[in-house]
């Protein structure tokens, strides 16, 4: 008898005693020995409690929810229906800090031009996509004040009922004063800041020209916004050497602050860092027990009562439960390299990404915005090679976390010098693959952990959130 079903083809692999199956569609589950030898051998027959779980989980289709799963799988990579949505200005690439792991250090560095900022507004005002964020990236922005004012100004006038604007100042912090902070509250500019942790592990790294620490000053432009401005502020740790037995001290500083998220970022061997790599890299593997260290505490934290998540678990768990695009463009396939975000710099010229900005160079360069249109730009043949390089079927087309899972195409060439990587020797791929495996035998364990990651996600009524 013919079927009136079909099994969508399916990748599996081993979570903790139990096995992970998923699909290109986004539908997944965590099934026992028996449950999954039923479900391999094809031996799962309508009617039965499996057939049933496995059709709501969206690895069994039919006629009737066909529609349902293309809709999930829309929503899991809506990213690729729009134009970019993640705008980055780098306005100046001038700094007042000598970070030891910078990867934007200037050998000359140069402030963006009112003639190049008008160019940007046009090309953003351009741009077909429900959600537009303009970050402002450096250098320290806030070294080119009126360039950031005219673009926050123009930006803002884009805004309508049908399109959603945010404006994000990735910031130091050190270079603040009462009226730009009046600035950003009145024109509801997000600021992020770096801060690595406590004082002695903050002043390790993030220092002035005369090797002073920042720590400081850091802290009381952030009380003054918070007091003074009712302005509240992310925070961004980068992770070296010395951080990876220190994950309870930078939580805890996090928390002290009250902050709700931290983003536990590993350094990238890019810029500065690479000729300190001695002092500030690691492998892999030591990143791996930090962060499974780091997310037990946190976890730990929450059974507490102290409500403070990890940003890129909360990235996962969006894909895995909610089967939405957070539209983070690092977790992209194809990457978002150019299609979900791009980088203007301050001579006009653009990049497909801000790791592409860092490396510099032609290799990655996509035009100038002065004497080329946006259409020219993102058509460009490296580009086109990139995103075919960033493609997770092509280097690990056997994974079970290929519904979720990204490639960097621009790290894994600074690392391996080739643009077709060995895919598991990849610092950041391994880094990644680990994070969805541990949260995944979190979900199969169960029991109170499981609960307090389906919180981290867990959707208001009417609430829309976006990453």
């Amino acid at each position: 008898m013919t079927k009136d079903f079909a099994v969508i083809p399916f990748n599996s692999g081993a979570i903790a005693d139990k096995y992970l199956i998923s699909n290109m569609l986004g539908g997944w589950d965590i099934l026992g020995e028996n449950d999954f030898k039923l479900f391999s051998s094809l031996k799962c027959n309508r009617g039965t409690p499996l057939f049933n779980r496995l059709y709501e989980r969206g690895l069994i289709a039919d006629e009737r929810n066909f529609n349902r799963l293309l809709e999930d799988h829309r929503n899991l990579n809506s990213n690729l229906f729009y134009d970019a949505s993640l705008h980055i200005a780098v306005i100046t690439t001038h700094c007042n800090l000598r970070c030891r792991y910078c990867q934007a250090h200037a050998a000359r560095p140069e402030h963006m031009s009112l003639k190049v900022a008008r160019r940007t507004v046009q090309c953003i005002a351009e741009r077909k996509t429900p959600y537009i964020t303009l970050e402002f990236q450096g250098g320290e922005s806030t070294l080119n004040w009126n360039v950031l004012v005219f673009l926050t100004k123009s930006i803002r006038k884009l805004e309508r009922n049908n399109r959603k604007i945010d404006i994000t100042l990735i910031s130091n912090l050190t270079a603040l004063n009462a009226k730009k902070m009046q600035f950003f509250k009145d024109y509801s500019v997000n600021i992020c800041a770096s801060l690595d942790g406590p004082k002695h592990i903050h002043d390790q790294n993030r220092i002035f020209g005369n090797g002073k620490g920042t720590y400081d000053v850091v802290i009381r432009n952030i009380k003054k916004l918070r007091k003074q401005f009712k302005k509240s502020v992310n925070f961004l740790p980068t992770i070296t050497k010395s951080s990876l037995c220190a994950f309870k001290e930078i939580i805890d500083e996090y928390v002290r602050w009250g902050a709700t998220s931290i983003a536990l970022r590993p350094v990238n061997h890019l810029g500065n860092a690479c000729s300190n790599w001695r002092n500030l890299g690691y492998s892999a593997e030591e990143f791996m027990t930090f962060y499974k260290n780091a997310l037990d505490y946190i976890l730990e934290l929450n059974k507490k009562g102290i409500f403070i998540r990890e940003r890129m678990a909360k990235v996962i768990l969006q894909k895995v439960f909610n089967k939405e695009d957070p539209y983070y463009v690092d977790m992209m396939s194809p990457c978002g390299a150019g299609r979900g975000q791009i980088v203007y710099m301050p001579d006009g010229s653009c990049y497909p990404c801000d790791e592409a900005r860092m490396v510099g160079g032609k290799m990655f360069r996509l035009g100038n915005i002065l004497n080329e249109t946006y259409e020219t730009l993102v058509k460009k043949e490296n580009l086109l090679h990139l995103l075919e390089t960033s493609a997770i079927n092509l280097w690990d087309y056997a994974s079970v976390l290929s519904p979720w899972i990204g490639v960097c195409p621009v790290l894994n060439y600074t690392e391996q010098k080739n643009f077709v990587p060995k895919i598991h020797c990849s610092f950041i791929y391994k880094i990644h693959e680990f994070r969805f495996k541990y949260i995944f035998e979190k979900i199969a364990k169960g029991g109170q952990d499981l609960e307090i990651l389906k919180s981290w996600v867990a959707k208001k009524e009417g609430e829309n959130e976006k990453e």
